[in-house]
């Protein structure tokens, strides 16, 4: 019989693809570093330079930092990983590189836009790490055409365009993974509410977790013991979505594997209880 050259694991192709990402997000963060250094170094006494630098890189963090917590608030289950894709560091990279140009346009013009800060690279750096999005993302005005509809004009136009396209490749990125953890782990269970009664019991495991999501998985967990049209190992995938969303990948592998040990045992006799006479 042929031997057969194993396949990477979806998972390992998933980690080397956000070390390339990680790895090309870090390059092109420090060359825009190095080439904002080198504009604003045209413009600043050399005294200044190492403090501009240090301006410059903290900027491009505050900017990072402002796409992370919006990646963070999209994807409950696995953020990190949402951010760790080709995806996520493409969004990441953008944040802080409009971070940079409007600290760039700061020093630039330093009395005409936001005086206040001139003379302070720190509050220059917090105001167009932090600030860049509120500003490039709005509306200079709007436009209202013959039918109704109005049109905004201003960088609005093109940032969310962007910005909506990239988020869908996230999330796109993100369902594909879920969908083959819910499918790996699930499609054997075919007894729905065995499932249920485990899921909803094992919420309790979760100091943190909020009423409303706990209100929200039973709620779930109802609608699917209602519904008579699907097959149990279907309606177990679903309810496995939606347990996903609040578990993450790791404690959602713990408690699906302890739930097949679950429903295994109760499956088999009790010990010392012989089958019941025919």
């Amino acid at each position: 019989m042929p031997h057969r050259k194993s396949q990477p694991s979806t998972a390992t192709q998933a980690s080397v693809g956000a070390r390339i990402s990680l790895s090309l997000l870090l390059l092109f963060s420090i060359l825009a570093i190095i080439l904002l250094g080198v504009f604003i170094g045209r413009q600043t006494a050399a005294v200044d330079q190492r403090v501009v630098q240090y301006a410059a890189v903290a900027t491009f963090m505050f900017g990072v930092s402002v796409g992370l917590s919006e990646i963070l608030s999209h994807y409950r289950d696995e953020p990190m990983a949402a951010a760790a894709t080709a995806f996520g560091m493409s969004y990441l990279l953008l944040n802080g590189l409009l971070a940079l140009g409007a600290f760039a346009v700061l020093r630039r013009y330093p009395t005409q836009i936001f005086p206040a800060v001139k003379d302070d690279y720190f509050l220059t750096a917090v105001f167009a790490g932090f600030g860049a999005m509120a500003v490039f993302r709005s509306k200079l005005f709007t436009y209202r055409t013959d039918d109704g509809k109005d049109i905004a004009i201003g960088p609005s136009i093109v940032l969310e365009t962007i910005f909506k396209t990239i988020d869908a490749k996230i999330d796109r990125r993100r369902a594909t993974a879920r969908q083959i953890r819910i499918f790996d782990q699930l499609h054997e269970i075919r007894e729905f509410s065995g499932m249920a009664n485990y899921i909803e019991a094992s919420l309790f495991s979760f100091q943190n977790l909020s009423q409303e999501d706990k209100g929200q998985i039973k709620t779930i967990l109802d609608q699917y013991r209602a519904m008579t049209a699907w097959p149990d190992t279907l309606k177990c995938m679903g309810v496995g979505f939606a347990f996903l969303n609040i578990a993450g990948d790791e404690n959602f592998d713990q408690v699906v594997n302890n739930l097949k040990r679950f429903i295994e045992e109760q499956k088999a006799p009790l010990a010392g209880n012989p089958p019941p006479a025919v």
